[in-house]
């Protein structure tokens, strides 16, 4: 192996490194000046705190107490009561973990199988790339609920099936953005000199492509944990998500639907406790994007 071949790959990494931290410095500097950013992540932060330790500090979601049903927001009921006379403040506070943690693994699916389609896509170019961006296409043709209400339905109705759906309506938002990073990636010198080296295909895709386009995947994903909690929560409300008597957000507005005229409280606050959250994430999101624009300047 000649050494100009090594001397370039040790480059590309020596160069690489020391400039990180300043990088994820400046990032940190322009988000932490973002008002919305900061309102974003404190947003978060409390309901995280929210999920994780609030049901230990609440009633039962689930007891029902029947000669309090349909009870008005009060001091003994911060939300009021519902149909069976469960507590909404418990409910929604129970419902919490159950949201997050559906939109996490949602767009966990949805990242994972879409950066491994697309960085394959673009790094080996042909009958594979087309295949798999065709595959992306088509999930990509049809419209995001419908697509979603069939997965669901096919799977079985469940908190699970929800997941894996709203993952999959995701996936080729993550596949496509993995796909042009790839191809700008793979042109770099560091590529040809770890293919000089003797780099196998998964070990360049493991090692040098992956690690350079998870930046804007990250920021994608960020933002793809609003959709897909409102995609959960939508699928609950068709009856296709968390069953009764599990205290999800959209389950509990579909419950609330019959009762809108003579107790709006019971979908107020769940709806409010979705609204919240979704804006928490994409706020966060548009600023961790601002922040990591590699065009900025401070």
């Amino acid at each position: 192996m000649s050494a100009p071949v090594r001397d370039r790959a040790a480059d590309a990494v020596s160069l690489a490194a020391p400039d990180r931290p300043r990088r994820r410095w400046r990032a940190a500097r322009r988000f932490a000046r973002d008002p919305g950013a900061v309102a974003g992540a404190l947003l978060l932060l409390f309901l995280a705190m929210v999920a994780v330790a609030g049901p230990a500090l609440v009633r039962d979601p689930i007891a029902q107490n029947i000669p309090d049903r349909l009870q008005p927001p009060s001091a003994t009921y911060w939300f009021g009561t519902d149909e069976l006379g469960r507590d909404i403040f418990a409910r929604v506070v129970g419902g919490a973990p159950i949201s997050l943690a559906s939109g996490l693994a949602s767009v966990i699916i949805g990242l994972a199988l879409g950066t491994l389609m697309g960085a394959v896509a673009g790094y080996r170019e042909g009958r594979l790339g087309l295949a798999l961006m065709g595959a992306v296409d088509l999930l990509l043709a049809l419209p995001a609920i419908l697509l979603a209400i069939t997965i669901a339905a096919r799977v079985g109705a469940g908190l699970p099936a929800a997941m894996v759906a709203a993952g999959l309506v995701g996936l080729p938002a993550y596949a496509r953005l993995a796909r042009a990073s790839t191809l700008s990636v793979k042109r770099r010198e560091m590529i040809d000199a770890a293919r000089a080296l003797g780099a196998s295909d998964a070990a360049i895709l493991r090692r040098h492509i992956l690690p350079n386009i998870l930046t804007p995947l990250i920021v994608q994903a960020t933002i793809g944990v609003g959709s897909a909690i409102l995609l959960v929560a939508a699928l609950g409300f068709l009856g296709l998500g968390a069953q009764p008597p599990t205290p999800e957000w959209g389950r509990m507005l579909s419950d609330a639907q019959r009762y809108i005229t003579n107790a709006p409280w019971i979908g107020i606050f769940p709806g409010l406790a979705i609204t919240l959250t979704v804006l928490g994430f994409n706020l966060a999101g548009d600023g961790l994007r601002e922040a990591l624009d590699p065009t900025a300047t401070s």
